[in-house]
């Protein structure tokens, strides 16, 4: 999708205010918004007029090699340290911390009720470098022969638990800590309908809002907010804005098109399609109407549908992880996605940013991210949960009816979600490296990237976040404001940029400061990876 002319430009201070509204920290003797702004800007689509040979690449996530980080191993989360939360390194104290969702084991699986979607609970982890978790002793629920645990919510107190969205607030000395969390005493079998003492969700879910004075015990002050879904659905993450307005993503069903197909087998499809909607309020309690935001589309399988949208801020908007489905395999991965506005979202690639391993690994059936990447130092983490099972049995002969696909002789249809089965885990990118406009056709054949006009460029150096491979190379042409080229910055007076850079700077026989009159940059690229481009005016 193209990006429309609305454009949230985040920068200056409305970055520093996004970065810490959003809980990202910056590296010790790192300034927050120093940081940023050394930083070269991500391409996106509209910062070309014209585009000839050339085409997106999305760069994958690299698993941390201490995966799984932790593993299930208590009584209460045997079946699955399963994300639907929080990972941040809070400001106050340093430490890095998640609320998320545990789940008792289910070894045994003969029904069509799976047991561990009836019995989420929150739990809270720390850890000292996001890498080594554990599980503080906590003394606020009980559990059969643990006097303290790490839960904080129990079923008693409102029903099973989903996706915490905490928002560190250290200005705010009384209550700090922030929490929207979805709840549910009917999908838990609970004969009364309350939450902490509140009316419990007219639909199946309900958002209720917490504040906290140490992230740990926390106390219920409003709820349900607002039907968190449309349709029934149960997934709802929710960001405070730097304006302290608040917006929330959140799984819906969508209609079926005349376009589109539903597997047969995906028995959760509620014969819709899972798409991804949004809301805003401007205090965290008034929710306006629902907007449908992701919704599969021409470029997308038949058998593609969407979770979650996860954002982070970055100069001129927001880039996120969307939670991809596939429902003809059962899994689900990461793609990347990047907006000006938060509503418009284009997709540089359709394949995946985070792909799943082989099935049996962690992360081999699906991927369940946290509430919102984190950036520290030079690299994006995505937290999440991965899962060694399928999200449905296609292969089960006890359910009926039984059909033929294929090669495939017998298919079972009504197996509900299994269990998840999952670990805490974790991935990373170069912040600045997630995706690059390269050769559509490889080898020598040249691509070409215009840019559209720039008041920018005069006065100022051309600096280039470029990647190129042996034999390769990327140059730069100077145009005036009607398309020509500018005599001594032309292709053939370009030196051509080889090797990897960040920030390489480019020269022409006309010299490296671009002069009066420069208004588009004509960009070849030979086997090479172009990440982003500024102009840089060197202060003297």
């Amino acid at each position: 999708m193209w990006f429309t002319n609305r454009c949230l430009k985040v920068t200056g201070f409305g970055l520093l205010a996004a970065l810490l509204l959003f809980n990202i920290v910056p590296v010790k003797g790192e300034g927050t918004s120093g940081l940023a702004m050394q930083r070269m800007p991500l391409l996106m689509p509209d910062d070309f007029e014209s585009l000839k040979l050339v085409a997106w690449r999305v760069e994958e996530g690299e698993p941390d090699a201490n995966n799984p980080l932790l593993e299930p191993e208590m009584p209460w989360d045997l079946g699955g340290i399963m994300a639907h939360g929080t990972v941040l390194r809070d400001p106050i104290d340093g430490l890095w911390k998640a609320w998320q969702v545990s789940t008792p084991g289910e070894p045994t699986f003969e029904g069509l009720e799976a047991q561990h979607e009836f019995h989420r609970r929150l739990t809270y982890l720390e850890s000292k470098d996001g890498v080594k978790w554990y599980r503080p002793d906590l003394d606020i629920v009980k559990w059969p022969g643990y006097e303290h645990n790490n839960i904080i919510f129990d079923m008693d107190s409102g029903g099973t638990s989903v996706y915490a969205s905490v928002f560190v607030h250290p200005e705010n000395k009384e209550w700090p800590y922030e929490m929207f969390v979805m709840r549910s005493p009917k999908w838990a079998g609970l004969k009364i309908n309350m939450v902490g003492g509140r009316p419990g969700p007219k639909e199946r879910f309900g958002n209720y809002r917490y504040h906290s004075k140490d992230g740990i015990n926390w106390v219920l002050f409003e709820g349900p907010i607002y039907p968190s879904h449309g349709g029934g659905g149960d997934v709802s993450y929710v960001y405070h804005m730097p304006n302290g307005s608040y917006v929330s993503y959140f799984k819906t069903y969508t209609p079926l098109r005349p376009e589109d197909r539903i597997i047969p087998y995906d028995n959760n499809s509620r014969g819709a399609l899972r798409s991804v909607s949004r809301r805003t309020s401007p205090d965290g309690s008034d929710w306006g109407d629902e907007n449908l935001v992701l919704l599969r589309d021409w470029r997308d399988p038949d058998y593609a549908q969407f979770l979650e949208i996860c954002p982070v801020p970055v100069e001129g908007g927001f880039v996120a992880l969307i939670n991809y489905y596939d429902s003809s395999l059962q899994t689900m991965c990461l793609q990347l996605a990047a907006s000006r506005d938060g509503i418009h979202w284009w997709r540089p690639d359709r394949r995946p940013a985070l792909p799943n391993p082989p099935l049996g690994d962690y992360g081999g059936g699906m991927i369940w991210q946290m509430h919102h990447p984190i950036v520290d130092g030079d690299r994006m983490y995505v937290y999440y949960a991965g899962s060694e099972g399928l999200h449905g049995e296609i292969h089960d002969t006890r359910f009926g009816p039984r059909i033929e696909v294929g090669n495939e002789t017998v298919i079972g249809m009504h197996t509900p979600t299994l269990p998840f089965n999952t670990a805490l885990c974790r991935a990373s990118w170069r912040f600045d490296r997630m995706w690059a406009l390269v050769s559509s056709a490889g080898g020598v054949t040249l691509g070409e990237a215009v840019t559209k006009p720039r008041s920018d460029l005069a006065g100022g150096s051309l600096e280039l976040n470029v990647r190129v491979k042996p034999g390769g190379a990327l140059k730069a042409e100077l145009l005036d404001a009607a398309g020509e080229p500018m005599a001594g910055y032309t292709l053939d007076d370009c030196v051509p940029v080889t090797g990897d850079h960040q920030q390489a700077r480019v020269t022409w026989k006309g010299g490296e400061t671009m002069p009066n009159g420069a208004g588009k940059i004509r960009f070849q690229l030979h086997r090479a990876f172009l990440y982003g481009y500024k102009s840089q005016v060197t202060e003297r």
